[in-house]
């Protein structure tokens, strides 16, 4: 956990690091909402070089769909972003912000939205087996290369 959430880092390129989260939110049912590829912005619009980095924002329609039903302002926090991040070593760090992160610490709010939190909970549990799915295929990943894992090994 990082003071941003959840991240962890996979031992495999920004490219099949991406690939891997699109399948492992399409595994736990989450669906993308939107991507956006930083690093394309800002070359675009400010004309700076920046390291590979997207965006995604992923929802869980089915809980969506309930917690609208139980309360419509609970719109704002529907969707959970994941930063996807080249980093120097070759590797590629995914953080993902905690789903309803505002109020899923309050204990009045769980006290008093049982209901919300259930549904809170649900979504919070999916995105931890994203990224346990994540490092899964990393483990996988490691295995077919293995001077990686040798290098990995003397580290």
């Amino acid at each position: 956990m990082s003071d941003y959430g959840r991240r962890i880092v996979v031992d495999a390129d920004f490219g099949t690091a991406l690939q891997a989260l699109h399948d492992a939110l399409d595994e736990e049912q989450m669906q993308v909402l939107a991507s956006v590829d930083l690093r394309d912005h800002f070359r675009h619009e400010s004309a700076h070089d920046f390291r590979k980095y997207t965006l995604i924002q992923a929802w869980s329609r089915d809980l969506a769909y309930k917690a609208l039903r139980h309360n419509l302002d609970t719109g704002a926090m529907l969707t959970t972003t994941f930063a996807v991040y080249e980093l120097a070593d070759g590797e590629t760090a995914v953080t993902a912000a905690e789903p309803w992160a505002a109020v899923s610490g309050d204990a009045g709010w769980r006290e008093g939205s049982p209901e919300l939190c259930t549904i809170a909970d649900s979504e919070s549990d999916r995105v931890a087996r994203v990224l346990g799915r994540l490092q899964h295929r990393r483990l996988e990943l490691t295995a077919s290369e293995p001077d990686r894992v040798f290098d990995a090994a003397r580290l």
